[in-house]
């Protein structure tokens, strides 16, 4: 895909883009004088930009194409014909096609409820209040008294002995 030139430096192709654009007539002067010159020595630029200009004259010939009149007449009775979805919830379209926000009357204001601090304390009724609330805090208590237990005790009740060497006592040596 690129060939040396004098200096050993690789000599590139010209992008696609550039050849369309040089096939299309879009270069600047200076842009063209150089692909046009490097078109000229490259055989592979060259019938790039040959397959490019026949594809150009290909489609600039071709005629528009058409759609029948039914598919037309159906596609045109959409509006009409199709069910649309609703509009989301909150939302609505104004006569001039704005999204509007509305506000559900079933719903009390925002700042209409009760004063602060004059509701009950959180946790006074409810799933976290007397009987249930003790018996739950007796379960992770004693849950966690199990599990310290048996991370703690040792699988069997005899005491672990060390073996002592027997020449223990001749190793230290008293002193009077």
């Amino acid at each position: 895909m690129t060939d040396l030139r004098g200096w050993g430096l690789p000599e590139q192709h010209l992008l696609p883009d550039a050849v369309v654009a040089f096939v299309d007539g879009e270069l600047s002067s200076t842009a063209h004088e150089r692909a046009s010159a490097h078109i000229q020595r490259c055989g592979f630029c060259a019938f790039e930009t040959y397959t490019q200009q026949q594809a150009r004259s290909a489609v600039r010939t071709a005629s528009a194409p058409t759609a029948s009149a039914s598919l037309l007449d159906r596609l045109g009775a959409i509006p009409q014909e199709v069910d649309l979805p609703s509009a989301p919830d909150g939302l609505a379209i104004t006569e001039d096609g704005q999204f509007v926000a509305v506000q559900r009357t079933d719903k009390p204001a925002f700042g209409s409820g009760p004063v602060l601090g004059s509701s009950r304390p959180l946790g006074s009724n409810g799933w976290f209040s007397g009987r249930r609330a003790r018996q739950g805090a007796g379960v992770v208590v004693s849950g966690m008294l199990l599990s310290a237990l048996a991370f703690t005790t040792p699988e069997s009740e005899a005491p672990a002995t060390t073996p002592v060497p027997q020449n223990a006592g001749a190793i230290f040596a008293t002193t009077p």
